[in-house]
């Protein structure tokens, strides 16, 4: 608990997103403009103009080794400030994305339940809105499930998506997480709760999880991805910046091309610790609290009830700023890394186990270098940073979040 408070288009429309206010109590220099890409190809910023419209130092990002196979890109501020690799363009750069698709997964359930939120309650099954709250045995027949499915009777979506819902016992101090990493043991059976949400109206809705996809593609602008809906564990093929867009929608609270597609209060709890007498390190399907110079992921309130688990024990809870860094982790180094703090996503392909802190620790020196208050002093930023006392580009979401 929280104890306080290159494949690029000059053509590009950036989308002002008027209902975010930046806010921090450190901001060096202007307040900028937000905005994100929309659905049309990526503008990148023009190489003199990074350090001044990213705040990059452009000069020690070209000096980033990699191997042949790696590759990296920085989106600041909604633009595309940087990109690296020979597969970091668009079409050729289209691959497997392993567990990074989880994420994807907690997101399409996220706009099904903004989607449904109107509906009106009901008692039955199977009908009325979808809410994280909601019983798994409201929507589907557990004991018509596979052998290898293991879900408690009692687990609720979120407990799904938390990866808990396996759990012999729910109640407090009784959890336990293990990764479901290829989705059968529970969370593929979120596609058929999406499956039977939808078909309360499919025409307005979507006929299945399928076509609830390809719509919330179209709306990101994912024109170089891939994702047959048959497990939430893997299976989406997308290019480097089509990982950015995902990140983008995450970074701006459920917000993108000037739409909301997903509730700011659910994107706050994929990128806050779910349960955290099962792991203080996972969200919903997203990572947390993984890497140094980071800060870290506290909940503000346990999404159900107050927790007595402390989600910092080994760290400082009297944070200024909630601003927690979050990851979507694919196998081989598939990274969506987002930092709130800093209005940056920060995506890469290839950079092995482990990677995503090698890939930060890359482009830390450019943040620094280019940082208006600490100015290339990399210790003094970290020590700030990573306790959340220092968040210059803070954009607040929807209901004070």
């Amino acid at each position: 608990m929280l104890k306080s408070s290159k494949v690029l288009s000059q053509f590009a429309s950036f989308v002002p997103l008027a209902v975010l206010v930046l806010a921090s109590p450190v901001i060096g220099s202007a307040q900028r403009q937000l905005a994100d890409p929309g659905t049309g190809p990526w503008a990148m910023v023009d190489e003199e103009q990074v350090e001044d419209v990213c705040r990059l130092d452009r000069e020690l990002l070209q000096q980033v080794m990699m191997r042949q196979d790696q590759s990296f890109a920085i989106v600041r501020y909604g633009r595309l400030c940087f990109v690296s690799g020979e597969n970091a363009s668009d079409g050729p750069g289209i691959s497997h994305l392993y567990s990074a698709t989880k994420t994807l997964g907690a997101m399409l359930t996220g706009s099904v339940m903004y989607q449904t939120r109107d509906l009106r309650p009901e008692s039955s099954s199977m009908t009325g809105p979808l809410s994280e709250f909601d019983r798994m045995d409201r929507w589907l027949d557990l004991t018509a499930l596979p052998a290898r499915a293991r879900i408690n009777p009692d687990a609720t979506v979120a407990h799904v998506l938390g990866m808990v819902g396996y759990s012999e016992d729910l109640s407090y101090g009784q959890k336990s997480h293990s990764y479901d990493a290829t989705g059968s043991r529970e969370i593929n059976y979120l596609i058929n709760v999406i499956d039977n949400v939808v078909q309360q109206n499919p025409r307005r809705f979507g006929a299945n999880a399928v076509e609830v996809k390809d719509r919330l593609f179209a709306k990101l602008g994912l024109e170089h991805s891939s994702w047959d809906v048959d497990y939430f564990g893997y299976s989406w093929y997308g290019s480097l910046l089509d990982m950015a867009r995902l990140g983008q929608l995450i970074l701006r609270g459920g917000i993108y091309n000037g739409e909301r597609l997903v509730d700011s209060r659910y994107v706050y709890n994929v990128t806050h610790p779910a349960f955290e007498d099962g792991s203080t390190r996972y969200g919903y399907l997203t990572w947390l609290n993984g890497g140094t110079c980071q800060p870290r992921a506290i909940h503000a309130s346990y999404p159900h009830g107050i927790s007595e688990s402390s989600d910092c024990a080994d760290g400082n809870c009297d944070q200024e700023n909630d601003v927690g860094v979050w990851s979507a982790i694919g196998a081989g180094g598939q990274f969506i890394v987002g930092h709130r703090g800093l209005d940056m996503v920060v995506v890469g392909k290839n950079w092995g186990s482990g990677g995503g802190n090698a890939l930060w620790e890359m482009v830390l020196p450019a943040v620094v270098a280019a940082d208006p208050t600490f100015g290339g002093d990399e210790e003094a930023f970290c020590e700030a940073y990573a306790k959340g006392s220092y968040a210059p580009d803070l954009v607040r979401w929807e209901g004070g979040l």
